[in-house]
This record gives structure tokens, C-alpha cells and sequence, in this order.
């Protein structure tokens, strides 16, 4: 081969290795120009879904317009402002939801249960119930339910975390009490439900607020239980044992007239932290 058909050989693989690395890392970005600046949608103060996503994406979301108190405001808020951006939990993404609502791949990756359970989705989070010293007979009952035949609800409302099992409930009556996280609730109250068919003598109580209420109280004595979405942080983890009863992911979701199909975490945390004011600035 000429070295002048070898040096064009290698500036073509070069090319061809440039315009793959530009299309891996997300710079073929749609056409912008029919959007405006970007809103920022967050959780409120205490929101496990807020804690574990700042956490996962490494920002502060200092850049957010405006706060949601529920996963279902969330969905509101994007459905009602084309140029919204907000994060939910994927278990409560239903087909009327995405009547107004789109949700995108992260770094190439779709939010779905096969990429929840085997970890590839990058905004994965625990689903913990959390109590604070030992276990009564019926608690440990209930917690043992969730971790064997009722991970088949797991696997029906977000991901399971182990295979479901047969259980043989202890008989024990009494009341419990779950506090916590809004992204649980569907969760847990299926599980309720179902446990009743294997103790009907037990009576188990969900409250729904936030994970840092239920957590607090745990701590408090006010609550046997905890529903928590979010990791737990160093000083929670020293009082509190956790039992991890499902996965879920983080769903980063747009208004449905978005052109936007995919983000990388980088210019997810961009948006985050305020250095995109629009969407025409995404690059």
C-alpha cells in the first residue's frame, strides 16, 4: 500500500472513531429551537427520591425552579409546562402518565425493571424498612413476608431483590405501624394487603409523609417501621437495622413534546446545578 493511501486509510479510522465517540457520549443532541429556557422540577426537603438522586448524580440541585411535594405533582408539573424537567420514582410511571410525560434514557440506558435489578441503570435505588432494636414476633412475621413471598409483589410494582419464597407466617396478632416514603406506598400497601391472607389476626397501619419523617420516627419511638427510598445516612445507620425489600429506579422525565430521548449524567447534573438556563444550551 502508497503511504499516501495508508495516511488516508488512518485519518478515515480516526474520523469514523471520533464521530462514534461523539455519538456514544451524547453530542448528537436534537434541534432546540422550539424550547425555551429549562424548569427545573425537585422534591421537597426530606423526599428520599430527592436524597438518593442528589446523591446518584452528585449535585446539590441548587438550579432547580421549582419544588414538587408528591410524586404525582411531579408528573403535573412536566405534563403542564413543555419545557420541564423533573425525576420520579419508575414504579409510579403509569400509561396515563405517559399520556403527557416521556421518559429518558441516561447515558444510553433505559429505565426499565431488567436494568433496575441488574444494576446497569445508573439512578438505582433501595427500597429499605428500617427499625430501631429488636424485632417483636410479629414485626420480624411482616418483614419476613416481604422478603420471601412477597417479593412477587416486588416484582409486579418496581424489582424485586431476591427470588420469592414460600413463607409460613408466625400467627402472632397485633398492630404495626409503617411511617415513610410516598415512592413506597404502592409498594407496601400490596404487600399489606396480601400479608393479611397469610396472618389475618395482625393489623399493620401505613402512614405515608416522606423517608427522613418515617426514619425520624423510628428514632422517636412513633413508628415501628420505616419506609425509606433513600440510602441511610452514617449516624441513621448506627441506630437503625435495614432490610432491603425492593429496587426501584430514578425516572428522569420530560414533557412529551420534548425532542429529547436521551441525557448523560454530566448534563443531567448540569441542569441541576444551574449552568443550563436553556435547553438550547444543552451541549
Amino acid at each position: 500500500m502508497r503511504r499516501g493511501n495508508k495516511l488516508s486509510l488512518i485519518l478515515l479510522l480516526l474520523v469514523s472513531l471520533f464521530v462514534t465517540s461523539c455519538s456514544k457520549n451524547g453530542n448528537d443532541l436534537p434541534d432546540f429551537s422550539s424550547m425555551g429556557d429549562v424548569v427545573v422540577i425537585t422534591r421537597e426537603d426530606g423526599s428520599g427520591t430527592r436524597s438518593e438522586y442528589s446523591s446518584l448524580l452528585g449535585s446539590l440541585q441548587e438550579g432547580s425552579d421549582k419544588t414538587a411535594f408528591s410524586t404525582m405533582e411531579v408528573i403535573r408539573q412536566v405534563t403542564s409546562d413543555r419545557n420541564a424537567i423533573g425525576y420520579v420514582a419508575y414504579s409510579a410511571i403509569t400509561e396515563e402518565a405517559l399520556e403527557g410525560v416521556k421518559v429518558l434514557k441516561v447515558d444510553g440506558i433505559l429505565c426499565d425493571p431488567a436494568t433496575i435489578k441488574n444494576g446497569r441503570y445508573p439512578l438505582r435505588r433501595e427500597y429499605l424498612l428500617c427499625h430501631k432494636g429488636s424485632l417483636n414476633d410479629l414485626e420480624s412475621d411482616f418483614i419476613a413476608y416481604a422478603r420471601s413471598a412477597g417479593q412477587s409483589i416486588a416484582e409486579g410494582l418496581c424489582t424485586s431483590v431476591r427470588d420469592p419464597a414460600r413463607f409460613l407466617s408466625n400467627g402472632m396478632d397485633g398492630t404495626i405501624k409503617v411511617k415513610g416514603s410516598s415512592s413506597m406506598e404502592p409498594l407496601i400497601r400490596a404487600m399489606v394487603e396480601d400479608y393479611a391472607r397469610y396472618n389475618p389476626d395482625a393489623e399493620v397501619h401505613v402512614e405515608v409523609t416522606d423517608s427522613t419523617d418515617g426514619i425520624n420516627s423510628v428514632l422517636r419511638g412513633q413508628a415501628d417501621l420505616a419506609m425509606s427510598s433513600r440510602s441511610l445516612a452514617s449516624y441513621e445507620a448506627e441506630l437503625l437495622e435495614k432490610y432491603e425489600v425492593a429496587a426501584d429506579g430514578i425516572a428522569v422525565i420530560v414533557n412529551k413534546d420534548n425532542p429529547l430521548d436521551d441525557i448523560t449524567m454530566k448534563r443531567l447534573k448540569s441542569i441541576y446545578d444551574g449552568s443550563v438556563a436553556s435547553w438550547a444550551d444543552l451541549r
